[in-house]
């Protein structure tokens, strides 16, 4: 099985047949086709009309794609970006709050968005915090057993966890502090950077045992470093592309989310007569 056919099979694993319906066009009798050879799924994400069907559905047309799942509109919004950056010189790339500057190697964040394996990586990830998960573990300390709660988007809070589960665990939960360093970093800096401050990247270095060289540095660089150091921990599953670069993975997240999430209009150029 080549690794087109084995992330198409990841797909499938993902999609319902209410996906399958909608990539089809409404046409019932080609779900089990999609089923059989779901290699298809990804030749479909890559018509422009198919992805931007989903992502980018009429008011009128919006009660049909209802009941899809995250992950396929996900997916498509990262086809269709990856897409988008083929033949390009340049890519807009976050300079601050709304600011975006361009950055003229657009071919190397191309080759990293059209690999099918940082394809399905990416879907996942975002699909993953459509429904953010959060709870409450018991800590046994100097002063008796106290309640512990945390956040999988609160980062210290979710790396404290990694001294109370068993060492089996730790690696899920080094995964998930990359996921969510990723995630932040690409898709919400601006909360990132109102609450991560001195305190929390203190507490942040403390839970983890990291010393991160970026901790006095602007919170995406932070967020960067953090999310290569606990993928490195994570072990298997993490695209190496990711683990070594991950501000290609954070750029191709910030480009979906300036697109589909939260729309940011480019302006570089003067308007005519200024």
């Amino acid at each position: 099985m080549d690794g087109r056919e084995s992330v198409a099979r990841r797909y499938a694993e993902h999609l319902t047949d209410d996906d399958l319906l909608a990539l089809t066009g409404g046409r019932a009798d080609q779900v089990a086709a999609l089923r059989r050879e779901p290699t298809l799924v990804l030749d479909l994400l890559d018509r422009p009309g198919v992805a931007d069907a989903l992502v980018a559905a009429r008011p009128d047309e919006a009660a049909r794609f209802r009941y899809l799942s995250p992950f396929l509109v996900f997916a498509a919004a990262v086809h269709r970006v990856g897409d988008t950056l083929v033949g390009r010189s340049y890519v807009a790339d976050r300079a601050g709050p709304r600011s975006r500057v361009p950055v003229f190697d657009a071919p190397v964040l191309a080759a990293f968005a059209t690999d099918p394996v940082h394809r399905l990586f990416l879907a996942e990830l975002l699909a993953s915090y459509a429904r953010v998960v959060s709870g409450t573990v018991w800590r046994r300390g100097a002063r008796g057993w106290r309640r512990q709660r945390w956040n999988e988007l609160d980062l210290p809070r979710l790396a404290a966890l990694l001294d109370v589960v068993k060492p089996v665990e730790r690696p899920g939960v080094w995964r998930r502090i990359g996921d969510g360093a990723l995630f932040l970093a690409g898709v919400f800096p601006e909360y990132a950077e109102r609450g991560l401050g001195v305190v929390e990247v203190a507490r942040l270095q403390r839970a983890t045992g990291l010393r991160l060289e970026s901790a006095e540095g602007a919170v995406g660089d932070l967020l960067e470093e953090l999310a290569g150091r606990a993928y490195e921990k994570a072990g298997p599953g993490v695209p190496r592309a990711v683990v070594e670069s991950p501000r290609t993975a954070r750029r191709v997240l910030t480009l979906v989310a300036d697109r589909y999430l939260f729309p940011v209009t480019l302006d570089w150029l003067p308007a005519p007569g200024a």
